[in-house]
């Protein structure tokens, strides 16, 4: 059992918030029954998984129920296949019978179906954190999300273009509008969760890993090249005098052991690029994470979140090594593994009005994530 109280004791009606994660036993059977059961159960299973993982998390003593079915998640993802991807796989089909593969209308649909897909992604996060919420309890009160999922959504597709469009620079600013937007539109019940910051101390470490991740990747690149000059120079040499003195007459150049080496020396390059750059941005996500709970209120209550970049890389890297060796079978302990180390370093410093917390009076919809689903966006 992994145990920590925090807060500070307050004058005036309120109470400090104790925030602890209590592992109890079951996760592995859930585990198992998602491999010996049909692809369909994932809803269930997952809905499971939820509903276990959410019991562990203590808020003042009490844990968090989660009372979501695996119905919704299923009738939620076949509206959204049946209304958004049956019909545009039956026009790309239709397009490609009727104007062949190679048609520009197809490359212009398959552009238009990108740039819809990334106009939807913002709108699926957001239906996804307003179901959850919607399906947690604490105390028997509901979490809400009382904003506009479209306008999150435009909110998401402009800072995605923008970000696109500043070489990532104007990623501090927008990831705190989109933080503001989220947090702000959350409520625990009738009392509401407040965000306010300035993106200003996220652009020290902001510059520091993108300029690191730029000398990195031209080091990285004159490396590779070294090494490979060194280790197959005699043999790309004698490819490139084998072209220049053919005429027709010789054998011809090896060209798959030409293409063999550059596919191998651009997959070294990648994977070793792929290694750098999660470990150089985990210090910078870690950094964002701790200013964005510090930004982050409920009544008189402030969090505070204690991640570091090396506990950051731990997390993801034995997540990352779970679920390769289990061949997937793991994947709700790395799902846990995630929440665990999320609760156990987040605090709280100040009151809260417990008892001021009325029942929430927005709608709850009767369908899951949906989009969300569809696009594997929810991280749990």
């Amino acid at each position: 059992m992994s145990f920590q109280t925090f807060g500070t004791r307050g004058t005036g009606a309120g109470t400090p918030l104790t925030i602890e994660y209590v592992e109890q036993p079951g996760l592995g059977r859930i585990a198992l029954l998602m491999v010996l059961t049909l692809t369909v159960y994932r809803f269930w299973a997952k809905t499971n998984v939820r509903r276990h993982i959410w019991s562990c998390v203590h808020i003042n003593g009490e844990p968090l129920e989660y009372t979501g079915r695996g119905v919704e998640l299923f009738l939620g993802f076949l509206i959204v296949f049946g209304l958004f991807f049956l019909p545009i796989f039956i026009v790309l089909a239709v397009l490609q019978l009727s104007l062949g593969p190679e048609h520009p209308a197809i490359i212009l649909a398959n552009l238009a179906l990108f740039l819809v897909i990334l106009f939807l992604w913002g709108m699926a996060l957001y239906r996804a954190r307003r179901y959850q919420l919607s399906r947690t309890l604490w105390r028997g009160i509901r979490g809400s999300l009382v904003g506009s999922s479209m306008s999150y959504s435009l909110l998401y597709f402009g800072a995605m273009l923008l970000r696109s469009m500043t070489l990532g620079w104007s990623t501090p600013a927008m990831n705190l509008n989109l933080q503001e937007r989220m947090i702000g539109d959350m409520r625990i019940g009738s009392m509401p969760f407040r965000f306010k910051g300035r993106a200003g101390p996220l652009y020290g470490p902001y510059a520091i890993c993108w300029v690191a991740t730029f000398v990195v990747t031209i080091v990285l690149a004159l490396v590779v090249g070294i090494a490979g000059y060194a280790l197959f120079g005699d043999t790309l040499g004698a490819f490139f005098e084998s072209i220049n003195k053919n005429d027709g007459s010789g054998p011809p150049p090896d060209t798959d052991l030409f293409v063999g080496i550059i596919a191998v020396a651009f997959i070294v390059g990648f994977l070793l690029f792929t290694v750098v750059y999660y470990v150089t941005w985990a210090f910078y996500v870690a950094r964002e994470m701790s200013i964005f709970a510090s930004y982050t209120t409920l009544d008189s209550a402030r969090f505070r979140m204690e991640a570091t970049g090396g506990s950051l890389i731990a997390l993801v890297l034995g997540n990352l090594l779970l679920m390769i060796f289990t061949l997937g079978i793991a994947t709700p302990f790395a799902q846990q593994r995630l929440v665990r180390y999320l609760v156990t370093r987040l605090s709280a410093d100040g009151i809260v009005d417990v008892n001021a917390i009325l029942q929430s009076r927005e709608a709850v919809g009767r369908t899951g994530e949906g989009l969300a689903d569809a696009f594997d966006v929810s991280w749990i």
